[in-house]
Order: C-alpha cells, then structure tokens, then sequence
C-alpha cells in the first residue's frame, strides 16, 4: 500500500472507533426516550410515540455491528471485507439522511400529533384503557391535559402516587405542569438532538463510504 492508503487506513479505523461510540449513543438516547415514558407506551394510541425512539435504537444498534466489524475488516486489510462495509455504511447513509430530513420536514406535525395523543389520553381516561393519563402523569411528572383544572377530582398520580386510593395534596398537584405541554417540549427537545445529530453522522457515513471504496481499491490492486 502507498502512504495515501495508508493514511485511509488508520483515518478509517480512527473514525470507525468514532462510530461505535456513535452508535452506542444513539441506542443510549433511544432507550432513555422509552424509559422517560414510562408505561404510557401501553396506551393503544400511545403506539405512535415508541417509533422514533425504537428507530433510533435499531440505527444504533445496526451502526454498533457495522463499525465495529468495520474496524476489524480495515485493520486485516481485506479488500472483499471492506467493500462490503463499504456498502453496508452507503445503507446507513441512506437510512439516517432519510430519518433526518423526514424529522426536518414532519417536525410540526409531529409534535401536533404528539399533543393528539395527550387529548386522546384525556379523553379515553378509563379503567377500560388502563387510565392511559395516569401513566404520562407518573412519567413526566405533570397533571391534567391543560393543568390540574381539568379534574374535578384530581387522581392521586398528579402527587406521584400509583395508588389511585390516596389522596393528592394540592400543595403538590397546584405546581405541576399540564401534560400537554411538557410531552411535547419532551418530543421537540428529543427530535431536535436526533435530526441534527442524525444530520452530522449521515455526512460522516458518506466520507467513511467514499474512503472505504478507495481502500478497498487500493487493496486489490496491490
């Protein structure tokens, strides 16, 4: 290999080890959006709010295995490995521009869809439906869709209680947040992490391909 291979060389398996910390990110960021939720992803028409965050583990994950067989591909300097990765990483190009733009462009119907959820949440808040607003109430700490003033009696998960028997103090429940609100500033604070960074590794993954191709060339020419 000649000194500018090389250079790809060590520059690809630098911005490889990169990725795999990229990758763990995002299946970190993914789940902690899951886990904030709490069990109001049960809800039936909750079913919509776990896309984006299991997505974004899937990419993550996908992301992880490729850079890291990545990694160990470019290291042995095998020309059939490399460009393998080198397709693979085109794949994720083209599944992360995608996820970016279609945030970038749906962003404010999103979020209006998100503020959908909570209405139906209010509305359908039976024990049919498992008290859907009992859950986000638990999960973002808030009360009611608009404030605590929707109730006529505020349920116990506006304190924090599970325990739909106890008692909800208003010293506590007077200082929560509707839920509307704070389950939409949740979304747009998330989607707004996860376009941009989506965005930067997008344009990562086409160098990372581009430097791929022109390693694997150099390998089997020599």
């Amino acid at each position: 290999m000649n000194c500018l291979s090389s250079m790809f060389k060590y520059l690809l398996y630098l911005l490889n080890l990169i990725f795999v910390a990229g990758g763990i990110l995002l299946i970190v960021v993914g789940s902690i959006m899951l886990s904030k939720m709490g069990n109001f992803t049960t809800f039936e028409g909750a079913v919509n709010t776990q896309t984006i965050p299991i997505c974004i583990i899937v990419i993550g994950s996908v992301t992880f295995v490729v850079a890291f067989f990545g990694c160990c591909g470019t290291i042995r300097e095998n020309a059939c490995c490399t460009t393998v990765y080198a397709i693979c990483m085109l794949i994720l190009f083209g599944l992360q521009l995608a996820l970016s733009i279609w945030i970038f462009a749906a962003n404010d119907k999103f979020l209006t869809s998100m503020g959908k959820v909570v209405d139906k949440a209010m509305d359908e808040n039976d024990a049919a439906q498992g008290y859907p607003m009992d859950a986000l109430q638990l999960a973002f700490k808030c009360c009611g869709n608009a404030g605590y003033t929707d109730y006529t009696t505020v349920p116990a998960s506006c304190c924090g209680y599970t325990d739909r028997s106890q008692t909800c103090e208003a010293a506590i429940y007077t200082q929560r947040p509707g839920c509307q609100t704070e389950f939409v500033d949740f979304w747009a604070s998330n989607t707004d992490i996860i376009r941009w960074s989506s965005l930067i590794i997008a344009l990562f993954e086409l160098g990372i391909f581009i430097m791929s191709c022109c390693l694997a060339s150099a390998m089997r020419k020599r």
